[in-house]
């Protein structure tokens, strides 16, 4: 239960961090209620893709584990390649040429990471 726990609170802050920084992108003070839809747009991708790898390397846990960080990366490029995908309109540039996905992975990897780190990696170790 303690786990599950765990693994709520990091999606959650993971949500809300995220959310933050697309608001911000997008220009603060702009549409006051994007504070309340930006964390919702990554809650379910984070559910879907990052619960599953986080349950997996909580087995061994190292809080910022350098190693884990990349899978988080690996995993973070996928489903952000396969969202812009799936909402692609004819006409944007290629995938791999648009910078905003490269981006997003990046800042998606780091935040999930280090929330992970902070709150469900309960064993210490060293590097």
């Amino acid at each position: 239960m303690k786990k599950m726990a765990g693994f709520t609170i990091t999606i959650l802050f993971s949500s809300l961090t995220l959310g933050l920084i697309q608001y911000l992108i997008t220009g603060a003070f702009s549409q006051i209620y994007l504070i309340i839809v930006f964390p919702f747009y990554f809650f379910f991708p984070l559910l879907i893709f990052a619960i599953p790898l986080q349950y997996v390397l909580n087995k061994k846990p190292k809080k910022f584990s350098f190693v884990y960080f990349l899978f988080y990366l690996l995993v973070s490029s996928a489903a952000n390649f396969l969202l812009f995908y799936l909402a692609s309109i004819p006409g944007y540039p290629p995938l791999f040429a648009r910078l905003e996905i490269y981006f997003y992975s990046v800042v998606a990897a780091i935040t999930y990471w280090f929330w992970d780190s902070i709150v469900a990696q309960k064993k210490i170790t060293e590097h």
